[in-house]
């Protein structure tokens, strides 16, 4: 008999475990940087941050959506920023359960289209996870510039005009 999943929205108490989850993506979580983030993100309806709690084993997944308009698509564009399930509670289901969540949310909202973004070296990716529960995957290329991923230099400063303080 599969474990139990309750879903609920997270809170600031669960910084330790998401930290956790998030460094399983293969990122650094520090608690003086999620914190600012979280705060923030729970207040904006746009944003849904979402744990897994299973019995006996606590929190065993961490999932985080955004949305945003887009003209093309006339409509919301939701986006699964993170999905994680720790690796003690793979393979039971859990991560399944969260994406059905996603998908009922995404439809509740009235949102035209559920996105996620996986890296290639994930074992998601490579185990089709996504592919097996009705998504496909997209021609596109995600191009980034990432001034705090370390992959830039710093930005030039931007020219503000002295008397009006307005870019130029």
């Amino acid at each position: 008999m599969p474990t139990a999943l309750v879903i609920r929205p997270v809170t600031a108490i669960d910084l330790p475990a998401i930290g956790a989850l998030i460094g399983e993506l293969g990122y650094t979580a520090r608690r003086d940087g999620l914190l600012p983030m979280l705060r923030p993100m729970l207040e904006d309806r746009r944003n849904i941050i979402l744990k897994g709690l299973a019995d006996g084993l606590g929190m065993v997944a961490f999932m985080s959506l955004s949305s945003r308009p887009v003209l093309r698509l006339q409509g919301w564009v939701g986006t699964i920023e993170e999905l994680v399930v720790r690796p003690d509670g793979r393979d039971r289901g859990f991560g399944e359960r969260m994406l059905q969540y996603a998908k009922g949310l995404a439809s509740e909202r009235g949102w035209v289209r559920l996105e996620s973004v996986v890296a290639r070296e994930r074992e998601s990716h490579h185990r089709g996870f996504l592919l097996a529960r009705g998504f496909v995957q997209a021609d596109r290329v995600t191009y980034r510039w990432g001034l705090l991923e370390g992959r830039h230099p710093a930005s030039p400063a931007l020219d503000r005009d002295a008397r009006t303080g307005e870019l130029v």
